[in-house]
């Protein structure tokens, strides 16, 4: 596999969704207030992993979320989890939307290159079809 991302990586370090973020009425987190709150309490940039169910503003759920140039981005496996359990395809899932979010964090934007992992994803199939790679045009604007 091609060397992704040259960045600094903390695994371990856990922490729970503040209790605000929780939308009783939708049964979800919401994912902004969770990103707010790792941009407050952390100094460098951070991607947060999580099994609960979010969501952004005007969307019933999203896999992840990300501000671009931000420093905080966060994935849900909520929805990530395939219907026969096949753990491979939920680590490629996970790696898919992990690399796409914090793209944004790194200044990416969306991306039309068919496969680029920086293509948007609005269903799993979306996410199937991508592979884990940036393609040529983003890993240029990586590089800067």
């Amino acid at each position: 596999m091609k060397k992704r991302l040259n960045i600094p990586v903390l695994l371990g370090f856990e922490i729970g969704p503040p209790e605000s973020s929780f939308n009783r009425y939708r049964n979800q987190y919401d994912a902004s207030i969770i990103l707010s709150h790792l941009e407050k309490n952390f100094d460098d940039k951070v991607l947060t992993i999580t099994d609960k169910d979010i969501y952004a503003f005007g969307l019933n759920y999203v896999f992840g979320l990300a501000k671009t140039k931000s420093k905080a981005a966060i994935v849900s496996t909520f929805r990530l989890i395939p219907q026969n359990n096949d753990k491979e395809l939920l680590k490629e899932r996970l790696l898919k939307e992990c690399l796409h979010e914090f793209g944004h964090v790194l200044g990416l934007q969306h991306c039309k290159e068919k496969g680029c992992v920086m293509n948007p994803s609005n269903n799993v199939r979306d996410i199937d079809n991508k592979s884990t790679e940036f393609c040529h045009m983003c890993q240029i604007a990586l590089s800067k």
